[in-house]
């Protein structure tokens, strides 16, 4: 990146704040600064903008909403490394991370698949409506884009529905595919919670994010014409690299 390429900003009718939000979320977009890399200093930008400390603070705050840049305590501000290659869906749209990946161009990872199968605890049995003990197949797999995780995957479908002898150690689908391809199983609707919740070491190990970091999980029950629950997921993303949203009528 060349020296100058911040300029002053120009008054208009808009905020000092918002014009700085959008010069500099302009120059992101055209590649000034790229994925992962940091911006200047809060007081050099700020002086390059001509705009205060306090103003430039709100406009990357508003930016690190948005989820382009990410802010570290003591370190400085950087592009959000997923930035570009983000990942956007309607939660009203039944469809496979593979198919989002594909509708948008892009070209998935799989990491760490395990797959096994045991008894449903009660908390999954009272999600799917099954018997105490139903056998239940799990898989779980870490998702990445260029070798870096976004999102880290758990499916636990009825066994009767889908064995685990099913999905062998080459597996790099999805398991919502693996059900639709299934001629005696009619999908109809999946019932979905998401929620903000901070990284616990482990799942901040399979993700290479910090503990504590802020990460979207996806739960979700899956069900059949009849209205039987067939899957439940629970799927955890890297917020730089997803983002989700409603249509509301």
């Amino acid at each position: 990146m060349t020296d100058g390429i911040v300029q002053p900003l120009k008054t208009n009718r808009g905020s000092l704040s918002t014009q700085a939000q959008q010069y500099l979320h302009s120059l992101i977009d055209s590649g000034a600064y790229q994925p992962g890399e940091q911006l200047p200093s809060e007081a050099d930008l700020a002086t390059q903008l001509g705009i205060s400390r306090p103003t430039l603070r709100e406009a990357l705050l508003n930016l690190e909403q948005e989820s382009i840049v990410i802010r570290k305590h003591g370190v400085g501000t950087f592009v959000a490394p997923g930035y570009g290659q983000r990942l956007e869906s309607g939660l009203e749209r039944l469809e496979s991370i593979l198919q989002l990946a594909s509708r948008q161009g892009m070209q998935l990872g799989y990491d760490a698949l395990q797959v096994w199968e045991e008894p449903a605890d009660p908390d999954l049995c009272d999600r799917l409506k099954v018997p105490t003990g139903t056998p239940v197949t799990h898989v779980q797999r870490v998702i990445t884009v260029e070798g870096m995780p976004v999102a880290y995957m758990v499916d636990m479908v009825v066994s009767s529905v889908l064995s685990q002898e099913a999905i062998d150690e080459r597996f790099r689908g999805s398991v919502l595919d693996l059900l639709r391809q299934k001629s005696d199983l009619q999908l109809a609707q999946a019932v979905a919670d998401i929620v903000a919740l901070n990284a616990d070491a482990a799942l901040a190990e399979k993700l290479a994010v910090e503990p504590g970091q802020a990460i979207l999980m996806l739960e979700e029950v899956l069900f059949d014409v009849e209205g039987t629950a067939v899957e439940c997921s629970r799927n955890y993303f890297v917020p730089d690299f997803f983002r989700f949203h409603v249509v509301r009528r």
